[in-house]
């Protein structure tokens, strides 16, 4: 048995024998030239350029490119290691599945 798990992409961290997951730096994926290439300003909405989708905040149009006209390498779940193929997609599963509950103390 090997430390870690194995997604199948034979990138593992050797530090902590996790797999390295892509996307693993925020929002870098989503700022890079090729996606912010396909997004424009127009009339003060942005506006993809690949499929004329438009929306008044920029990141929802950045995640709407990321997801249906880019290429990535997905991204892991820090959480439980699931593979989603867009930022958007982990954001829903994070907060689906590993949101935080609270403690409620009674006194």
């Amino acid at each position: 048995y090997e430390e870690g798990y194995d997604d199948g992409s034979g990138m593992i961290d050797p530090n902590t024998g996790m797999p390295i997951a892509a996307g693993a730096d925020g929002n870098k994926d989503i700022e890079s030239p090729e996606v912010v290439s396909k997004v424009e300003k127009v009339d003060g909405t942005w506006t993809c350029l690949v499929c004329g989708y438009s929306n008044s905040i920029r990141m929802r149009t950045l995640l709407h490119v990321e997801a249906k006209h880019v290429q990535c390498g997905g991204h892991f779940c820090v959480e439980c290691s699931k593979f989603c193929p867009s930022k958007n997609a982990l954001n829903a599963h994070v907060s689906r599945y590993h949101r935080k509950k609270k403690i409620v103390h009674f006194f």
